[in-house]
Formats: structure tokens, sequence, C-alpha cells
């Protein structure tokens, strides 16, 4: 399946409408779940942070597509349609898709150093960190964002978010540029999508 070419600006946000939002086709999943920050290495307020290898990225080739897909298990395999996995798009000239320092595939932007993509799983926040969350539409999906804070400074968002079939979370890191990294990670975010597991090529 090709992927469509996108609109390369960060989608507008929108406020979030009074209403409950409803999938026609499936049923809502079960809003009591709430995102939780990724189990990665979080650091208290007396704790220095060692920083991880920058991601290793391979070079595009100049016949490499403009557009690719990441296609990855749902993280929420238990409130998902079974048998689908989630979808984004992105632009190869500014996205590769690798694997993180964790192991698990990840997309590093290839001009914004440690600006990562990665599921997020469930865990817990340390000591000294504070979450700031808030529900937005990126591209036609309202996605819960959580910004967590050490000292009011900025430490990563993690993403939550359903199509109706798959409900999956991403964690974006950086440690510089966290502005121009968030908003390139959102036009990516913007284009989630689910597609059945017989069309997906998954990263082996």
């Amino acid at each position: 399946m090709e992927p469509s070419v996108m609109d390369t600006k960060l989608p507008q946000a929108s406020p979030l409408p009074s209403e409950t939002l409803a999938f026609t086709d499936t049923p809502e999943p079960n809003p009591t779940i709430t995102i939780t920050p990724s189990p990665r290495p979080t650091f208290g307020p007396t704790t220095t942070a060692t920083l991880l290898p920058e991601l290793i990225l391979p070079s595009p080739e100049l016949s490499d597509p403009i557009f690719d897909v990441w296609d990855g298990v749902p993280t929420y395999l238990g409130d998902s349609r079974p048998g689908f996995y989630f979808r984004l798009t992105y632009n190869t000239r500014i996205w590769a898709l690798t694997t993180d320092s964790y192991g698990q595939p990840a997309l590093g932007h290839r001009d914004i150093s440690y600006c990562v993509i990665a599921p997020a799983s469930g865990g817990g926040l340390a000591p000294g960190l504070q979450v700031e969350h808030d529900i937005r539409k990126i591209g036609e999906i309202y996605f819960e964002t959580n910004v967590i804070l050490q000292q009011g400074v900025r430490q990563f968002v993690t993403y939550q978010a359903t199509d109706g079939v798959i409900f999956t979370s991403f964690q974006v890191d950086f440690e510089e540029q966290p502005d121009e990294c968030i908003a390139a990670a959102e036009i990516v975010l913007a284009t989630l999508t689910s597609v059945p597991q017989s069309q997906a090529t998954p990263v082996p």
C-alpha cells in the first residue's frame, strides 16, 4: 500500500468537543483507561541524568521513497481489535526507522539530536516530576497528551489515541530543541491509523 503524501504543516489543534467522542462502527475504548508514562528511566530532582548514546540512523538512499510507513503492534492490545497494527507515515528525509537504546523500534529525527518517537507503555513517574494533561485533535484523531516536567522543564511527552480499531500510545523524547522536535513528531502522529496485520510490514 503506498502512503499518501502528507501536508507537512502541523495540524491545528482544536478544543475538545463538549460531547463524548464515539466511533460508529466499533465500541469505544474503556473510558477509565488513562495513559501512564513509559517505563524508560526517569530521574528525581537530586539525580543527574546521563545521556544514552545518540541513535545511529541509516543514511537515506537516493532511491528511497520520500514517504514510508512504520507498522507496529498497538501498546494496548486488550483494548484494540485483534489482528490490527498501528501505522504511522513519515518523511524518510526527516526521520529514520531504527532501534532505540531500549531495543525497540523507533523513529529518530535526522537533524535534531535525541529527538525520538517510540511506543510508550505503562509505567510510573519518579519523584519530583509533574504531568500536564491535555486532549487535542492532531490530524483526524483526538490524542490525550501528557507533558512530563521536572522543575518546570519539559522532559518528554506521551501521546495516547485510538482510531476506533487500535488503541496505542507513543513517547516523544528530546534533549535540545524541544519545540522543533514536538512539532515534527506531531506531523508524523497526525497520520496514525490502523492496518490489518495481513497488510502490515512490522519491523523485524
